[in-house]
This record gives structure tokens, sequence and C-alpha cells, in this order.
């Protein structure tokens, strides 16, 4: 008994050994037909939807099936953290092998030497020029962008059939749908400004239409203060507009997270909500039986502003890993699987997201095929531009909470602010 005690003491130790190792280490294990090596890594990312995660999951699972000598650690992290823990992890030599990045970390990382270059990935031809063009520098490619994201307002078409609401397409008519909600005791808008990269789409699906669709240099116009917000009559407009639909985000807007407002909109007990096309998973995820559809955000009194806003997701990179070949080696070769119309298929049939890749898959998903009707000038693809760095970015919608909470919005105080402000972080 002690022998056979001792045996599985041993083998357990053993086991311990071959995998206690750091998560991006090489570690040797030697079978029948001889030396092997055991490769593992980490891939971190902040999905919180449950599609999206089984999209993670199906991904990892088949492809080390596949590769037996590849382990793949799956690291899910709150997105409120993702950036700051992404940045701790590669500063203390305990980078993720794969992780992705938004607009305004990409570049930044790529400077850094912390992106591997994927130019000569298999599958790039799946992505048409401006997606590939969005994870590209100096003619090296960086990253590729899995998903593309809609941002707009989706509803429960139940409800709007009840009241007999039609979509609407102005700012007029946004305003009609929100009271005959009100009047019925269903909140219009579930507002979940108490996470501030939530209350940012609000204004920026009135900012990107009316400020920058025609002019591709606003945001750097006003980084450099040529232009200053308060010479800027077209974003005064939209922001006047943000503000005058207060009356219906809710009770308590600031006190509001994003998984209460998709809980809101799955309950029937809020109509509308704004966020990127992820929130089709999210709101189906909490109640797969709602009819959920989608519109582009009205940006005027005039319907040609009711424009659908489409920009490619964030860039999934592969860590610059040079200290073990062999790490980067099997990291690069699971990117390209990802990179797969095989992924993109499932990014569809579990995330119900918007793919990079050009794939001939069709979803019965309503809110996906309404954001897909949307052609010519009220479709806008927003691919490669340079927007506001974390810095202005915060700025502006930090601003910009501190005026919407207020009882009254003066739109001229809040520009001079801004640009007192932005002058600062010149």
């Amino acid at each position: 008994m002690k022998k056979r005690f001792y045996l599985v003491l041993s083998l357990c130790l053993l086991s311990t050994m071959l995998f206690a190792t750091g998560t991006n280490e090489t570690n040797k294990t030697n079978g029948n037909q001889g030396e092997t090596k055991q490769v593992q890594f980490t891939w971190m990312h902040h999905l919180q939807e449950k599609g999206k995660q089984a999209w993670v999951n199906t991904l990892v699972q088949n492809y080390e099936v596949e590769h037996p000598n590849v382990k793949i650690n799956v690291e899910l992290l709150p997105s409120d953290q993702y950036n700051t823990m992404l940045k701790t992890r590669i500063a203390s030599g305990d980078a993720p092998m794969i992780f992705d990045l938004g607009n305004q970390l990409f570049s930044e990382f790529v400077d850094a030497g912390y992106c591997a270059d994927v130019s000569d990935m298999k599958g790039m031809e799946n992505y048409d020029a401006a997606t590939i063009a969005q994870s590209t520098v100096d003619g090296k490619v960086y990253g590729v962008c899995i998903d593309k994201n809609a941002y707009c307002m989706f509803y429960n078409k139940d409800i709007f059939e009840k009241y007999g609401l039609s979509v609407p397409t102005t700012t007029s008519e946004l305003t009609e749908v929100c009271k005959v909600l009100e009047a019925n005791g269903i909140t219009p808008i579930a507002a979940p400004f108490s996470e501030l990269w939530c209350l940012r789409y609000y204004d920026m699906v009135l900012t990107d239409v009316q400020c920058c669709m025609d002019n591709e240099n606003w945001f750097k116009e006003k980084m450099t203060q040529q232009v200053p917000f308060s010479e800027d009559q077209a974003f005064k407009d939209c922001a006047e507009i943000f503000y005058s639909y207060k009356p219906y985000w809710g009770k308590d807007p600031f006190g509001t997270k994003w998984n209460d407002a998709m809980n809101m909109v799955a309950t029937g007990k809020a109509a509308m909500t704004l966020n990127g096309s992820w929130a089709i998973d999210g709101i189906m995820g909490i109640n797969p039986d709602v009819r959920l559809g989608a519109f582009a955000f009205p940006t005027s009194k005039d319907s040609s502003g009711a424009v659908m806003i489409v920009k490619p997701g964030s860039s999934y990179c592969v860590y610059n890993n040079t200290k073990e070949p062999e790490v980067l080696a099997a990291a690069k070769d699971f990117f390209t699987y990802m990179s797969s119309k095989e992924s993109a298929t499932y990014f569809a049939q579990y995330a119900h997201g918007l793919t990079g890749s050009v794939i001939d898959s069709k979803v019965d998903i309503e809110a996906l095929n309404d954001i897909n009707a949307y052609k010519g000038d009220n479709l806008y693809v927003q691919a490669n531009l340079v927007v506001f760095t974390p810095e202005f970015q915060n700025t502006l919608f930090e601003t910009l909470t501190q005026y919407a909470m207020k009882n009254t919005f003066d739109v001229n105080a809040f520009c001079k602010e801004l640009d007192t402000k932005y002058k600062a972080l010149q």
C-alpha cells in the first residue's frame, strides 16, 4: 500500500512540476515516440457576453484537440480593468500571448514593440482592405479585427408593437416615441451612465455623423485646437441633442450599469438602449426570446441624419515574445486559426455579431438584419481613422458627465471648459 501511495504521490509531483511553470514557458515531456515539448500561453480578453465566451472556448478546445502539445490558458477580465491589467502584465514580464487593443492603444503598443508582425499570416485575403488597414502600421500588419461593430439604438420590438410605435428617423420622431413610452410607464432609454465607456457612445453616434463623416481630420483639429469646440456649431448642436433626451434616460442613469440596461431591455422594463452590436449577444443571453431590433440613432431633424455607424472592432494581436520563439510560433499558429473563416462562422453563430472576415453565413437574428439593411448614404463605415487618444477622450466624456448631471445644460460653458482642458493636454 505504501509503495502504491508513493507512486501516486510521485506522479502528482511530476505533473505539478510540468504544468506549474509560468504561462508562456515551454515544458518538456517524454512520450512513447521520444521527446516532445509542451507549449503554454495565455489568451487574455474582456468579452463579457456568453456567446463571445462560447466562441473563445470553442476555438481553444478545437485547437488543443488538433495540437495536444499546446495548452492555451484563457483569462477573462472585467472591461474596466482590462487595459490597466494588460499594461501591468506586460511591464511585469508576464504578458499574455493573445490580446486585443482598441484604437487608442494600438499605435502605442506597436510603437513599443509589443505586437508581433503577422503580415505573412494565412487568411488575410478573407478581410477587406479597410479592415486590414485598421491594424497596419508602416506597411506591416500587427493585428486583425476579428469582428465589426455597429453603434446604434437597440429596441424591444414587442414594446414598440404594443404601443403602435414606428422606428424613428429624426430627432423629433425619437422624442415623440419617448413621450409615448413614458406615458405608459415604460422607461424609454436605459442609459448606463455609471460606466463612462457607455456614456461616450450616446455622444459618439451624434458627433461621428454630424462632425466626422465629412471631415476625417475632426479629431486632430480638436486635439490641436485648430478648431476649438467653442467655434464648432455642429458639435454644439450634437451636445444639445444629447442632453435633450435626459428626461427619458430613466430614474437613475448615473447609477445604472451596462448589465442593468441590458436586463431592462431584455425584460421589457425599458424599450431602448444605445451601444455597440455586442449588445445583441448580451441582451439575448439574458432573454433568448426577446425580439430585438436595431436602428440608427437620429442625429438631425431630417431623416438623412439617421446613419448606421459601423467600425472594425478591436485589433487582436500576438505578443512579440522574441525570448521564447517556440511559444511565439505556437501563438501565431493559433492566431491564424482565430482569423480563419471557420472561426468567423463560429463567431456569427455564437456571438450573434458582425464578422471582420467575409463569410457566407446567415444567422436568424432580427437586429443583425436591421443593421445590414442600411446601405448607401445611410451607412458610415469608419475605418483607419485617427481618433482621440485616451487622455483627450476621457477628458471629453468626464466633462460631459459633469454637465449632463446638472439640471440645465450650458453648452457654451461646456465647450469653453473643454477648450481650456484640451489646451492643457497639448
